[in-house]
């Protein structure tokens, strides 16, 4: 067995950071979050350090802390800051971690984790590796299920079995960064980290409505020694407050706004250190796909009719800037594909 591949030592003491950005306003919400790392079950022995930001949540995060009994190996800190977005939230967290942190988890505040998932992670961890990941469902299904590199029979030479039970396994070193960059592989509270690792890296606190966790991922796959994961859904997806699912309103700002924060995450993808000519590509293809999508929904005049609302009137302006002397071009593309109607003298009239 190489030495990489040695099984853990189920003696030596293990210290694991939770790191939870809170912003809800629905009461309970948080609790279901605790009590999914309370029943949390350990083999060796393990000491937790919690840490809560409250992001200026309207319900505190003291109410939902009410009458929560603790054990004795989970250490509870809160701290509050002025509402900034969950990757300054986790940044705040990152850097108040107390020096003897082993490993750093993730779980967003309206989610829940499997009792064996921080055991099963950092298990998987100290075999040779600083990044774990597991599916996440949210049923009826989970995000596995709709990635390419976990079709069946695609893609089975770019991951290797581990010797632990759950279905875990390596990624291939040399196109860890590949996959990584092609598709979103692993929701926020699916992530385990080997503190090391992370360096002095950073959240983007830029990306305040989507794509800040998905660049995190994308930087560390190009700069760790090993990524491993699960292909058992140890994280289970909630139902509160997500800046990312509830801006799906395909005409409204708010989706205009997270597609802005989608074009950023991507070109700052593109300059990941490290970085593959064809992962590349990809970013700048999606960054034309988004800003094509940006294009169809500013031609629409539904995007308009909140214009009084100072917020939307913002975010619509600063859509503008993005597209910039692009806007016309697409537009008119966009109208002829709507036409359907590709005649060459329709083109040099419009040209």
């Amino acid at each position: 067995m190489p030495p990489d591949l040695v099984p853990p030592n189920p003696r030596e003491l293990r210290r694991i950071a939770v790191i939870i950005p809170y912003f809800q306003r629905e009461r309970g919400i948080l609790q279901q979050a605790l009590r999914s790392i309370v029943a949390q079950t350990f083999t060796a022995p393990t000491e937790v350090e919690l840490l809560i930001i409250d992001d200026s949540s309207p319900i505190p995060v003291l109410d939902e802390l009410a009458d929560m009994e603790l054990p004795p190996w989970l250490n509870l800190r809160t701290m509050l800051q002025s509402n900034a977005g969950p990757a300054a939230a986790r940044n705040h967290g990152l850097d108040q971690i107390g020096p003897d942190i082993d490993y750093v988890a993730f779980l967003d505040s309206d989610d829940s984790w499997a009792p064996d998932h921080l055991q099963q992670g950092v298990d998987a961890l100290e075999l040779g590796h600083d990044f774990y990941f597991c599916d996440s469902a949210m049923p009826p299904s989970s995000l596995f299920a709709s990635l390419t590199l976990f079709a069946q029979g695609a893609n089975e030479d770019a991951f290797e079995p581990l010797p632990l039970g759950g279905q875990i396994y390596r990624l291939q070193p040399d196109r860890a960064g590949q996959f990584m960059v092609q598709e979103y592989l692993c929701q926020t509270s699916a992530v385990i980290l080997r503190r090391r690792a992370m360096r002095d890296l950073r959240f983007e606190e830029r990306l305040r409505y989507a794509g800040e966790d998905w660049l995190m991922w994308v930087r560390l796959a190009h700069s760790v020694e090993g990524i491993c994961f699960s292909r058992l859904a140890k994280a289970q997806r909630g139902e509160g407050i997500n800046l990312y699912r509830d801006a799906h309103e395909r005409l409204g700002a708010k989706n205009l706004r997270r597609l802005m924060s989608m074009v950023l995450a991507n070109r700052l993808m593109r300059v990941t250190p490290g970085i593959s000519a064809a992962a590349a590509r990809l970013t700048d293809q999606r960054i034309e796909i988004l800003r094509l999508e940006m294009a169809a929904i500013l031609l629409h005049p539904r995007v308009y009719q909140g214009l009084k609302n100072g917020e939307q009137r913002r975010i619509i302006l600063d859509a503008y800037r993005l597209m910039n002397v692009s806007l016309l071009p697409l537009w008119r593309g966009i109208i002829i594909r709507k036409m359907r109607w590709h005649s060459p003298r329709l083109d040099e009239a419009m040209t």
